[in-house]
């Protein structure tokens, strides 16, 4: 009778142990927060490509470190008021806008302008932020950046 008492005591402790190990924590939330993407961010890699259906002899694929100028986004600044720049590698400013981050969309309105870029962010840490944009035009052409940054 102790046996069958201590082999269910046993069991009993071996179940409990699993189920606090097995239980994790639920509040681990990967989606990028407008906290972490405040700050100067510098563009360290870009790849990406273009392709026109019409004129395959000019479709373009690039993988770089950005040197002399950029393909598309260049160094972005956030500020927490929900404003940003955005500068060409030898830091002159480009433009000045809006931004919101919502889903793991980084929404971008530069100045009066009335349309907004979409970038999804596809990392976000407190070092590095990977941006990518894709649009297909009407005409069949087909436009794709991956942008990755690093903080300053």
């Amino acid at each position: 009778m102790k046996t069958l008492r201590f082999i269910g005591t046993t069991l009993l402790m071996v179940v409990l142990c699993l189920n606090f190990t097995a239980c994790g924590d639920d509040d681990d939330d990967d989606t990028p927060t407008s906290e972490k993407l405040v700050g100067q961010w510098i563009l360290v890699y870009e790849e990406g490509y273009e392709k026109n259906p019409a004129y395959p002899e000019y479709d373009e694929e690039w993988s770089r470190v950005p040197e002399g100028e950029c393909y598309d986004y260049g160094h972005l600044t956030f500020r927490a008021d929900g404003t940003f720049t955005e500068y060409e590698l030898d830091n002159s400013i480009i433009g000045n806008g809006k931004w919101t981050l919502s889903n793991g969309l980084l929404s971008l309105r530069y100045g009066s302008d009335t349309d907004v870029y979409d970038l999804k962010v596809t990392e976000l840490t407190s070092t590095k932020l990977v941006l990518e944009c894709y649009e297909e035009k009407t005409d069949g052409d087909k436009e794709y950046s991956k942008m990755t940054y690093q903080k300053k």
